[in-house]
């Protein structure tokens, strides 16, 4: 149970509440003249909330109010930390705990709490059978398959069971207790038996759905406490790396969906967990167009008045973000160019290109990354017969020689335009920051891909071509 910790402190908002607490905390080995904190898990992350005060070699912890539901950490001098319940259920004046340095559960003794009392027997009971399952896992690993080793796997899952049932006992039998819907919520849904008449696939589909449809079902979504534990942090971060697909549309939903049924069960700290998380989630997601699900988070939490918790100077600030990125969402139409060409005597309009599919590029030729993907573009240009597709390729500086030396030197073929007169306000329109940056259209000039690599352009024009019927799929020629 000995672990390091690296204190995040912050500005929290906590609920007010009546009622005070006292923590009383003795720990053989430390004397008055050692400080211990107290700290409570918050999401993935853990907060300092107080530090003791002693007499006669007793740390306390006292405040006016009582303290939330949640696990919280007495940290000791060097860092190591045991886990307590705080459960408003209970007399929070009548905490005590007696341990010594080296935090064994077995030895861990607390008075004044029916939760901790559980909760330290149930640890103490996953430790010894930790250390059964360790021992049975070294076994494992010298063993060759064999009636042996299929005994010690069994042996394995027993203990497991064992574990989760002992967990799962102590939450039906203190259901109303904090530590009966922290354990709930670490319990496993198991998806009921499918038709086994259906295909492989379907099957697993169908358990796939159920699954995803049935995984918030022990999560008690009006419980606060649930975020003072590192459970609900997890169990968001499972719920989406595991049931989302990688189709902004689809996390839209699921992210809508959990937020209702949160906002209507009525926690407040998992209502602003859950969007917080998904902000940050969808922003650092690597799926195609999955801007569209973070611009759906700001709009309509944030910029709504919805994040109740939010600085107003940060909320502003994203939403001027959130409308910079709108014009430019994957689906929405693209905003039209109009721009001179190398000539500069003669203006090429992207809404007039009459091709199935036209890639959008704006590049820079000194920029070191457009020098690598400018030239595999215009290889893959040169090797179509370009009936399907074009490609409008925007300078994005001011070299107007330089430009037009490259694009002698380098003979790009596809149209080639800048803004020579300052007339296009091509940088607001798809707010550009970074270059090259690659979006591709299709007919109705809606953007279908973007951000994507120059190598992944040929596959992303065959899909388009294919979903529009001008070409066959890939998948078709070769069954025949």
């Amino acid at each position: 149970m000995k672990k390091y910790l690296i204190f995040l402190l912050g500005v929290l908002h906590w609920s007010n509440s009546f009622g005070q607490y006292k923590i009383s905390v003795k720990i053989d080995g430390l004397s008055c003249k050692d400080e211990l904190l107290l700290a409570n898990h918050f999401g993935n992350k853990q907060y300092l909330r107080d530090t003791s005060e002693c007499v006669d070699g007793i740390a306390t912890f006292m405040g006016k109010e009582s303290l939330e539901n949640g696990v919280y950490l007495v940290v000791l001098p060097k860092k190591n930390y045991f886990e307590i319940l705080i459960s408003k259920e209970e007399d929070q004046t009548q905490y005590a705990f007696h341990t010594d340095t080296l935090l064994n559960p077995n030895t861990m003794k607390t008075e004044g709490s029916l939760e901790n009392k559980l909760f330290f027997e149930f640890n103490s009971f996953a430790i010894i059978q930790g250390k059964n399952a360790s021992a049975i896992k070294g076994q494992l690993d010298s063993l060759e398959e064999g009636k042996d080793k299929e005994k010690l796997q069994k042996n394995l899952k027993e203990i497991s069971k064992e574990v989760a049932h002992r967990r799962d006992q102590i939450a039906q039998e203190n259901a109303i207790l904090f530590i009966g819907k922290l354990y709930k919520s670490m319990a496993e849904s198991n998806a009921p038996k499918v038709d086994e008449s259906l295909s492989d696939d379907e099957q697993k589909k169908q358990q796939y759905l159920w699954l995803r449809s049935h995984y918030w079902d022990n999560i008690d979504l009006s419980e606060d406490g649930l975020v003072r534990s590192p459970v609900f942090h997890n169990k968001l971060q499972y719920y989406f790396d595991t049931y989302m697909p990688p189709l902004a549309d689809t996390a839209v939903w699921m992210a809508d969906d959990l937020i209702q049924s949160i906002e209507a069960s009525g926690s407040r700290e998992q209502y602003k967990y859950t969007i917080h998380f998904l902000l940050g989630y969808f922003e650092n997601a690597k799926f195609m167009c999955f801007d569209k699900a973070l611009w759906h988070i700001a709009k309509n939490y944030y910029c709504a008045g919805k994040a109740f918790w939010a600085d107003s100077a940060y909320v502003s600030k994203m939403c001027i973000e959130s409308d910079k990125m709108e014009p430019t969402l994957c689906d929405k139409k693209a905003p039209d160019l109009n721009m001179p060409d190398s000539t500069f005597s003669r203006r090429i309009r992207m809404s007039e290109i009459d091709k199935p599919v036209t890639v959008l590029v704006f590049w820079d030729i000194n920029c070191g990354h457009c020098k690598k993907e400018m030239p595999i573009i215009s290889r893959m240009y040169d090797s179509l017969t370009n009936k399907h597709i074009e490609i409008y390729a925007v300078y994005t500086q001011g070299d107007w020689e330089g430009w037009k030396k490259r694009l002698a030197s380098d003979q790009y073929k596809f149209i080639n335009v800048a803004n020579a007169f300052g007339e296009d306000k091509f940088r607001e329109k798809y707010n550009i920051r970074t270059t090259p940056q690659i979006l591709v259209l299709d007919r109705e000039k809606n953007i279908r891909f973007k951000k994507i690599g120059a190598r992944d352009l040929a596959k992303t024009i065959q899909y388009l071509l294919e979903e529009q019927g001008i070409v066959p799929s890939k998948e078709s020629s070769e069954a025949k």
